[in-house]
């Protein structure tokens, strides 16, 4: 249903990889990795019909989950106690904020297959929603790489509207944003994203970020938050003076405290700046907010219940009564931190022994903020890599997480990981695995 390459005629695949072979150095050529030893030599493929499928699907879910915080709360803070988050759990937040539709400006659902049917298991809501600049501009290199094979030629792929320049439009219009307006895309130096920890060097790796920002019309540029200042007159400032309007790229969970952040909190707070998105938008991607869509089936409209039942897995907010059946489910169960992102403290009950399983649920019942999911058996993506100290071309089946983008609302490209030859279950960056665009059949 997802990837179309076991479909393609045998000349088609040839001539893939034949111009993977040749061009993936430079396809990869700036793509921020924390592998250095297996590259993808294609893109996966989809038809376009069912990358439309997946994008409604993640706009209902994300629908479904403001209407789920809203019947439990109006303003962020209250959504922060009802998800049983402590003041200052998430950075800038504005506790009076109203809960309205202005927080689901970036959505980025991450999309499991099993058998074909699409399960989402997180739903990522944020500006700082990764991997677009990198998802972008891979599909774009590889099919330039194909231009001028008659082969590939005939095939007609192409890639997904521009997942940075729906962003942009995003930005532009949440912010009402002029080209007078100076923007600048703020980012932390404290992050997990490969390379982020060096700010000049980032500053210098998304140039190209920031030029399309100013083809587009927008006085753009990319700054470190721990750089940021306050000027006499409390503007905030970046390294070529004061701006008026910030993209906010942190998760604003656990940000390294510096004096940026403090003068970026006070330029919010007094009105001196305007921020895409506020970051109460983060409240919405806590996964215990899966665990409210499942508890409100009986009030949804039949259509919506009906989805979430098909393509939201089970999820309950783990609890000392849940403790003796997620003991005995450990085969059909994953336990995930309700708050954290990247993969960092999941456990996969079918990936580890009854003893790490048990020890796993107790801890996480004595720090409490976890979720038990049902497990997904996803579906193997076959893809094709080289070694890149060899040149060694090695096909392997490895899970997969394909993750479109909307930006306030817009389908726009997607974010796709897999694992390399040999890795384990969870397709994580920051645990190796790889990344890519997509390509569309028509």
């Amino acid at each position: 249903m997802t990837d179309l390459w076991n479909t393609l005629p045998e000349a088609t695949r040839t001539a893939l990889i034949a111009r993977g072979v040749e061009s993936w150095r430079t396809v990869y050529d700036g793509v921020a990795t924390h592998n250095k030893q297996w590259r993808p030599l294609r893109p996966p493929i989809m038809s376009a019909s069912v990358y439309d499928d997946f994008t409604t699907i993640s706009a209902t879910v994300a629908r479904l989950i403001l209407t789920a915080c809203q019947q439990r709360a109006t303003t962020a803070g209250e959504l922060r106690e009802a998800l049983g988050m402590p003041v200052g759990a998430i950075d800038l937040l504005d506790e009076n904020l109203p809960l309205t539709e202005d927080l689901l400006g970036g959505v980025r659902a991450d999309i499991l297959l099993a058998d074909g049917t699409p399960y989402l298991v997180e739903a990522n809501i944020d500006s700082a929603l990764g991997g677009a600049h990198d998802s972008d501009g891979i599909a774009a290199r590889f099919l330039a790489a194909y231009v001028g094979d008659p082969v590939l030629d005939a095939v007609g792929l192409t890639a997904p509207p521009s997942a940075v320049d729906a962003r942009y439009e995003a930005v532009r219009s949440a912010l009402a944003l002029s080209g007078q307006h100076r923007l600048a895309m703020v980012f932390t130096t404290g992050g997990s994203y490969p390379g982020s920890q060096d700010g000049l060097a980032m500053i210098k790796l998304l140039e190209g970020f920031s030029e399309r920002g100013r083809q587009l019309g927008l006085d753009m540029r990319v700054y470190p938050v721990e750089w940021l200042t306050l000027d006499d007159a409390g503007r905030l400032c970046v390294d070529d003076g004061p701006i008026d309007a910030v993209l906010r790229m942190f998760v604003p969970q656990g940000t390294k405290p510096s004096a940026g952040l403090d003068a970026l909190g006070t330029a919010v707070q007094t009105g001196a700046i305007r921020i895409f998105t506020p970051t109460a938008s983060w409240l919405l991607a806590s996964k215990s907010i899966f665990a409210w869509l499942w508890d409100d089936l009986d009030t949804l409209a039949p259509a919506d219940a009906a989805l979430v039942r098909r393509h939201v897995p089970r999820t309950q907010v783990l609890s000392a009564a849940l403790r003796a059946q997620a003991i005995a489910d450990q085969q059909e169960l994953v336990l995930k931190p309700s708050g954290s992102y990247g993969g960092v403290g999941v456990v996969v009950g079918p990936e580890v022994s009854a003893d790490e399983w048990q020890h796993a649920v107790d801890q996480a019942l004595a720090e409490t903020g976890y979720i038990l999911q049902k497990y997904v058996p996803v579906d193997r993506l076959t893809m094709q890599f080289v070694d890149m100290e060899t040149g060694a071309v090695k096909e392997a089946d490895v899970p997969f997480c394909l993750a479109p983008y909307l930006f306030a609302g817009t389908p726009a490209g997607a974010y796709l990981r897999f694992a390399v030859p040999g890795a384990g279950p969870v397709v994580n960056v920051a645990q190796g695995a790889l990344t890519s665009g997509l390509l569309l059949l028509p």
